[in-house]
């Protein structure tokens, strides 16, 4: 007798058969999203911007070594060598742009875009100092490598200024590197983040300036190796430095601009070491605001004697210079309506970085001609021991311009830091 399957068996089989594609269709589904959902993560990262962004910065000192940091005090309290500490530190900032991580990318500068908050001692490559020549050789191999991964030949020079601390400075280097988009090296010299210790920085300075003029004469040596033009960028007391050392690059061919942010320099002094240089390749730009408080300080802690970063300043703007500059060579910024802070004396990076590269103040902002500065009280005050009018007028328009917010759709940008 034959065997015949029981209808309830032939019924089942559909059934199962039915189970099993629908199982294999819930797979294939399952496989689909799961591409589909890392596809759109990966999309995700590249377009959305991340909170913060680690800058490399370059960096030489000739700051004492203190632990993972370099202290305010000099490396050579005596018998001074003239070796300079070489390194790259690594910097956490704000990612203000909200650049995302393909733009950041573009740079081609090293930026890394980071979700972690910046820890009060930036990550450092430091190069070995056993060495001297060894370090500075491999620190000029730095410079070299930052500006053919870039494809620019525009390296900024970055010289901070009084009471700031080694970490405040390669702060401020990073987000001067952020706004300009261009390779970056700061000289750092030893400055004391405390105001009692102003006087010592003066005297720091003064002693740090033959290490920076070896720097400079340095890159001379460097760009007859590696084409490049250096914009050389100073703040506050950081200013002697670089115009002292003026005649050591001048018609050099090295410096291709040279922004002067609120100098905390004696203004006739500046011009001892400026005088004959009616004409040149460089462009100087003098960056000033009449809100800066900490230069009329400055002005009185030093007898009364103007600084030439002070806005209401008749010794900075003698008669000769408004007949006789070229204005192609020198330019005067007044930055006041966009200066941080209660005592003033910010670095307007974002200003700072549209000047260089457009000659505009950018996005919310326009330059107007500045015929006339009004002192201010603290200005009128410092100036009671001296004879001369705390009042710039008669101003060459030619080049001397005023910042002003522009009327204009775009909302400007604010990128100033409250600084010492």
């Amino acid at each position: 007798m034959l065997a015949t399957s029981s209808p309830k068996r032939q019924n089942s089989e559909p059934r199962r058969s039915t189970a099993v594609a629908r199982a294999f269709f819930l797979l294939l589904g399952s496989i689909f999203a799961i591409a589909c959902g890392q596809k759109a993560g990966a999309a995700a990262e590249t377009t959305t911007a991340s909170k913060y962004v680690q800058i490399p910065v370059l960096y030489l000192t000739d700051r004492q070594l203190l632990g993972e940091t370099y202290g305010p005090r000099r490396r050579y309290p005596t018998n001074c060598q003239h070796h300079m500490y070489y390194g790259t530190a690594f910097v956490v900032i704000a990612n203000d742009k909200h650049k995302t991580p393909q733009e950041i990318d573009a740079e081609h500068l090293g930026w890394k875009p980071v979700d972690t908050k910046p820890g009060k001692i930036s990550t450092k490559d430091r190069i070995d100092p056993a060495d001297p020549a060894a370090s500075k050789t491999a620190f000029l191999d730095r410079i070299k490598t930052s500006l053919d991964q870039s494809g620019q030949q525009d390296l900024c020079v970055y010289v901070h200024g009084a009471e700031d601390a080694f970490e405040d400075s390669v702060g401020d280097a990073a987000q001067m590197e952020y706004s300009m988009e261009k390779p970056l090296v700061m000289y750092s010299w030893p400055s004391d983040p405390k105001m009692r210790g102003y006087f010592i920085d003066g005297s720091n300075n003064e002693w740090s300036q033959a290490h920076f003029n070896t720097f400079c004469k340095d890159l001379i040596a460097l760009q007859a190796q590696h084409p490049m033009n250096v914009i050389m960028t100073s703040h506050s007391m950081g200013n002697r430095l670089v115009i002292r050392a003026l005649p050591i690059v001048f018609g050099k061919g090295l410096v291709k601009q040279c922004e002067l942010i609120s100098p905390d320099m004696d203004a006739d002094t500046c011009r001892h070491y400026t005088m004959g240089f009616a004409e040149g390749p460089a462009k100087i730009r003098l960056f000033v605001s009449n809100k800066d408080k900490m230069l009329p300080i400055s002005q009185m802690l030093a007898g009364g004697y103007y600084r030439l970063g002070e806005a209401a300043n008749p010794v900075s703007m003698p008669a000769a210079w408004k007949s006789d500059t070229n204005p192609d060579m020198i330019e005067r910024i007044d930055f006041t309506a966009i200066d941080k802070g209660f005592r003033g004396h910010s670095i307007p990076f974002d200003l700072i970085a549209n000047i260089v590269r457009t000659n505009t103040a950018g996005p919310g902002f326009k330059l107007v001609p500045e015929s006339e500065v009004r002192a201010s009280r603290l200005v009128k005050f410092a100036d009671r021991s001296d004879k001369l009018s705390p009042d710039s007028s008669g101003l060459p328009e030619a080049y001397c311009k005023r910042v002003l917010p522009d009327d204009g759709p775009n909302t400007p940008a604010k990128n100033n830091k409250k600084h010492k």
